[in-house]
């Protein structure tokens, strides 16, 4: 079926220049979470996609409510400062509180199974609290 041609109104800040994936090196940057939404694993597992602005792009979380994966729900948490103890029973956390807060991203680039499909995907590998915004290591947005 053929696309549906529609009115696109263009302004100045289309035009600036933006930073993209390929120029995103490596290392630990400034993150704010802007937006969290819920999930399903192909496995039926529950769990939030967490976005984060790393240097004006949209770089991905997604973590599970159930099984092995939930030390990362406590990772992201933590570093996004509601820090979840050891043994804690939680009726019901809340990532919409995230939003707008802001940690330490470890970026790394992920080879694709084939080369020939593009540049390495950009990954964020680790969260961990911002101490301040001059944190030696740190790369401010």
């Amino acid at each position: 079926m053929p696309a549906t041609p529609a009115p696109v109104q263009f302004t100045d800040k289309d035009f600036e220049e933006r930073n993209n994936y390929s120029d995103l090196k490596p290392g630990d940057y400034e993150a704010t979470c802007i937006d969290v939404e819920d999930i399903v694993a192909s496995t039926g597992n529950p769990g939030w996609k967490f976005t984060f602005d790393v240097k004006g792009l949209d770089l991905y979380t997604r973590v599970y409510h159930q099984g092995g994966g939930k030390w990362k729900i406590r990772e992201v948490f933590n570093a996004l400062g509601m820090p979840i103890e050891a043994g804690a029973v939680i009726g019901a956390l809340d990532p919409n509180a995230l939003i707008g807060n802001t940690c330490v991203v470890t970026v790394i680039k992920v080879p694709r199974d084939n080369p020939e499909e593009g540049e390495p995907w950009t990954n964020i590998q680790r969260h961990t609290p911002l101490v301040t915004a001059a944190s030696p290591g740190v790369t401010a947005l």
